[in-house]
């Protein structure tokens, strides 16, 4: 006879029945609770006795209290014979086991944040902390049946512990606080899991139905194909995803099927190859043989990967579950091909270049060269065209070296415009030194770059194997020295790689080593040469010049170290070491005299020049109208929107913007108009570099007369002689010069003294009774 229950009905009794069995479980186990709480008091009384501490007494008596207390409520629970009628009964079981327990561990905790916030001595601390703890995991072991005691004694006792442990004032404490607090949240999860088993346990039997039926719905939803064949081989269940993913003919997957005869089906639909089919075949014949997992990976006729795993045992037979993992391998191919190429030119890249050469150099003593290539100003086509035409240049390098050099040799790209040719055996210097030019006339030749032309050069160091170096990453660094030499030639050449090379390379290391300490150590001074008024004959500025004073090597000069400076990246430091030692030492002159100071083109064109400005003032205290930032042709032609940026907003600081060496590059007068400059230094060759001929007198006087009209201030360098100074008066368009007719460069005392001297004196007194002994090496 049907039963006329309803469902929810009966989902209501199986629910009670569940929390009747797990408040049952609270009591379960008595023997653990006395044996456990006896521990416990005896301890918090020895706390007590070695304390002699009021509060860990009454924490003692409070603690046998309650352990009495609820060694009678199990007691009473016993004698009841288990006896739960409803869920009511059982929800008041439960309140009583929750409040006392809760009672229990919030005592439990405050002993031990006593501990800690008295404090007691180390030994009482971890007699405490140890039995709370231990308390705490048996939270999790004995009460997991009811989710509101766990949560209420974690909370109950781990709070005061770790509130305990924070006020302790104790850094370790500390961090074991922060340690413990993830590790007593991990006991809630412990308790949740073992409620989990107890309630799957008492439901199981009665819902083999509503299991076997989410079973079927898993499979069926599942992102794998699966199919079972039984001990016998013989097709068990397929769950509907696998003909999606195998593309399964209909009626193929029928249950009864053997093994055998769906795999040949398979490949007479066209489904598997030959291939295929033999491998499935001996996969599946071994996990029924060995009663072992098997893993296999094939390709279907369409194109799809698929892997496939074969697990049995003796009693359910053979799960085969089938992955599609035709995407996956696409991506794995992506990634090794993004590991080994570069992603721009399809080139290979630095790992797949080192593997390359070291497979090549294991092969024995063959001979093998290395071109390390390097654009020629690849920079300036990223910045007048963008870097998407950066890259289409270098996709059309990667083309033409691919070309020219064939299959034979390895090509790669390092990164940024730094490519690598490894040819190997090499049959002698003259082949290499043809095989160089033939790729430096080819990068030559004009580039079409998104309708514009661009011309560009290659500089090209080269390293032989083995008489350069046996090891891979040994010679790629000399061949990289050696395109160094190249660049440092002029650019646009071939450099073979020589040993004095890795010595230079040493040496530069070195200085840049000296520098360091040099910055650190304050071993740089400051020179100024005097720049004089031709009218008043009266020094209106002081150009300041930078000296090493090396504690080893003595004096050295700019032109020593200011190239490598620049390469190392320390030559924004020395300018911001230059620029506070100018404006500190021009606070000791009269008002009337400015100071000058160059401005490396890269300090110039870093984004903390303003800044390094605006601090020098404000820490000297020196009028930004006495400050004169001398800039070269080099520091403005690289980018003419930054430039005006940079120079607009030194201007609104209030300083002085110079031009130096004026007239020796090929866009100078487009800079008087573009930029906002107060002076101009016509470069010394004008002066006294042997210009004799009429036109380069013109040229001289046309060029001042120019700048005069402009409103700029006019000087000039390299007064030798007083013929120059006198030849200098006479043109009129000339306001001030500078050179050693007037002064050598002066150290910082003799300076003062010079400029004193100066406003003393006419021009030609000044100059005259310049006394010998202020004559600065």
């Amino acid at each position: 006879m049907p039963s006329n229950t309803s469902p929810r009905v009966v989902d209501q009794g199986l629910r009670d029945e569940v929390y009747i069995s797990l408040v049952r479980s609270l009591y379960a186990d008595a023997r653990t609770l006395i044996v456990g709480s006896s521990g416990t008091v005896l301890a918090a009384i020895l706390s007590a006795l070695l304390t002699s501490h009021p509060a860990f007494y009454a924490c003692a008596v409070i603690l046998l209290c309650v352990a009495l207390i609820r060694a009678a409520d199990v007691a009473q629970f016993k004698s009841a014979g288990h006896w739960m009628r409803d869920r009511g009964d059982a929800s008041r079981w439960e309140r009583r086991y929750t409040v006392f327990a809760s009672v229990y561990v919030f005592v439990l905790g405050i002993w031990c944040f006593l501990t800690f916030a008295i404090p007691a001595s180390p030994p009482v601390q971890l007699l405490a902390f140890s039995m709370t703890l231990a308390n705490l995991i048996g939270v999790a072991g004995r009460n997991y049946g009811s989710r509101i005691l766990v949560a209420t004694q974690l909370t109950c006792a781990g709070v005061p512990l770790l509130a305990g442990l924070m006020l302790a004032g104790n850094a370790h404490y500390a961090v074991v606080a922060c340690v413990l607090g993830p590790f007593l949240l991990s006991f809630k999860s412990i308790a949740d899991k073992l409620r989990a088993t107890l309630t799957t346990a008492i439901v199981s039997a009665k819902r083999e139905r509503l299991l076997a039926a989410r079973l079927e719905a898993a499979l069926d939803n599942m992102a794998h194909g699966l199919c079972m064949f039984e001990r016998d081989g013989r097709l068990s269940l397929v769950n509907r995803r696998l003909p999606a993913i195998v593309g399964l003919p209909a009626g193929l997957a029928e249950p009864g099927r053997g093994i055998g005869r769906f795999l040949v089906r398979s490949q007479r639909s066209g489904l598997i190859g030959r291939a295929q089919l033999r491998s499935l075949v001996l996969a599946a014949r071994l996990a029924l043989r060995d009663h072992s997992e098997a893993r296999l990976t094939t390709r279907l006729a369409n194109g799809r990967v698929l892997d496939l795993t074969f697990r049995t045992s003796g009693v359910t037979g053979t799960v085969v579950v089938i992955e599609d993992v035709t995407e996956q391998r696409l991506q794995e191919d992506k990634i090794r091909q993004l590991a080994h190429y570069d992603p721009l030119t399809g080139l290979p890249n630095r790992s797949l270049l080192k593997t390359h050469l070291q497979t090549l150099m294991a092969e024995g003593d063959q001979s093998l060269a290395i071109l390390f290539i390097d654009l020629d100003h690849f920079k300036k086509v990223n910045d007048t065209l963008g870097h998407p035409s950066g890259d289409a240049l270098l996709i059309e390098v990667a083309r033409r070296l691919s070309a020219l050099l064939g299959a034979a040799s390895l090509i790669a790209r390092l990164g940024g415009d730094e490519f690598v040719v490894v040819i190997p055996d090499l049959v002698d210097r003259q082949a290499l030194e043809q095989i160089t030019t033939r790729v430096s006339a080819s990068l030559t030749q004009p580039y079409e770059i998104d309708g514009n032309a661009v011309v560009s050069s290659a500089s090209i160091g080269i390293a032989i194997s083995p008489d350069d170096g046996r090891d891979a990453d040994i010679v790629i660094r000399n061949a990289d020295l050696a395109l160094y030499a190249a660049k440092s030639s002029g650019r646009g050449c071939a450099r073979f790689y020589d040993r004095s090379m890795i010595e230079a390379a040493r040496t530069r290391r070195i200085v840049e080593l000296d520098l360091r300490e040099a910055l650190a150590s304050d071993q740089f001074e400051m020179f100024y040469q005097p720049i004089v008024a031709i009218g008043s004959g009266r020094i209106t500025s002081c150009e300041a010049l930078l000296r090493w004073r090396h504690p080893e090597k003595g004096m050295i000069a700019p032109g020593d170290f200011i190239g490598i400076a620049e390469e190392v990246g320390l030559i924004t430091q020395i300018g911001r070491v230059v620029l506070g030692k100018a404006c500190r030492e021009a606070m000791l002159w009269p008002a009337s005299v400015s100071v000058a100071v160059n401005i490396s083109a890269i300090h110039f064109h870093g984004d903390v020049i303003v800044n390094d400005v605006a601090q020098a003032l404000a820490r000297s205290g020196l009028s930004a109208s006495r400050l004169v930032i001398e800039l070269t042709e080099s520091a403005l032609m690289h980018d003419d929107a930054q430039a005006l940026s940079t120079l607009t907003r030194l201007r609104d600081l209030g300083v002085q913007i110079a031009l130096d060496d004026f007239g020796t590059g090929y866009s100078s007068l487009s800079y008087l108009q573009s930029f906002p400059l107060q002076k101009i230094k016509i470069d010394r060759s004008f002066v006294s570099g042997g210009r004799e001929t009429q036109k380069d007198q013109t040229l001289l006087v046309g060029i001042a007369r120019l700048c005069k009209e402009l409103g700029l201030t006019v000087v000039a360098e390299g007064v030798e002689t007083s013929e120059q100074l006198d030849g200098l008066t006479r043109m009129g368009a000339i306001d001030e010069v500078q050179g050693y007719l007037l002064a050598r460069p002066q150290a910082t005392p003799l300076v003062r003294d010079l400029i004193r001297a100066f406003a003393a004196n006419s021009l030609t007194q000044a100059v005259k009774r310049t006394p010998s002994r202020r004559i600065a090496p």
